[in-house]
């Protein structure tokens, strides 16, 4: 004797336009979030840091971008200090620092040569702020690390303190000390002008993740091809 089973049939459901444009609303932010924070997170970890650092160097940076720490009145205005744009970094390179991760003497270089070229190519914008092509910080420190590293693997730490401190120090602190252009910045209004502050993806943190990650590359493909560290390997 046979006996029928029940079955269950699963029939697709149709999804309407307005369905569809809501999933990809909220996907696709969903992934690039997370696709920046895998990318940012493997950046610190290249420079030293453990994983469950390089998570909280990574967060702290991300919502400190919406912290300004205010310092000292200038007039009607405000210089502060913004903890992702700059707390955060200075804490990253003196641990790197204390780690002796790398070299005193080639951070001070990184910095000092980053913070020329940083100050070169800043340009104070009265009601923006201080602006700079996106690409400079992040090439001067990769290509200040590499050649201070020698292509070797301490080539991503020297990249962030200089491209994040040169940054902070040639284009931020040098303006700022500068009466005419803090005048001009402030435009004798009351606001506030925040040392490495520009909102969630502030120039300085993008630097510094940048710079590790051309540096981390383009010394792996040197490191690759015998050209430096050859005791090194991956």
């Amino acid at each position: 004797m046979e006996t029928e089973l029940p079955t269950i049939t699963i029939l697709p459901v149709p999804f309407s336009p307005e369905h569809i444009l809501i999933a990809l609303a909220v996907l696709i932010p969903a992934l690039v979030i997370f696709n920046l924070l895998l990318i940012t997170e493997g950046a610190f970890e290249s420079i030293g840091l453990r994983f469950y650092q390089a998570m909280l160097v990574t967060a702290g940076a991300l919502l400190g971008s919406l912290i300004d720490i205010p310092l000292i009145p200038v007039g009607e205005a405000v210089i502060a200090v913004n903890v992702g744009g700059a707390v955060i970094p200075i804490i990253v390179t003196a641990a790197t620092v204390a780690g002796g991760r790398v070299s005193r003497y080639k951070i001070l270089v990184a910095v000092a040569v980053v913070s020329l070229v940083a100050y070169v190519f800043a340009t104070p914008v009265p009601g923006l702020g201080i602006t700079m092509p996106f690409y400079i910080a992040p090439l001067a420190g990769a290509i200040t690390g590499l050649l201070l590293a020698r292509g070797c693997q301490t080539a991503p730490g020297l990249a962030y303190a200089g491209g994040t401190m040169g940054t902070l120090l040639g284009a931020d602190i040098l303006n700022l000390i500068n009466p005419d252009v803090l005048a001009a910045l402030a435009g004798g209004q009351a606001t506030v002008l925040a040392i490495g502050g520009a909102g969630i993806f502030d120039g300085i943190f993008v630097t510094g993740v940048l710079s590790v990650l051309l540096a981390v590359y383009a010394g792996r493909g040197l490191r690759e091809k015998g050209r430096v560290c050859p005791g090194e390997k991956e």
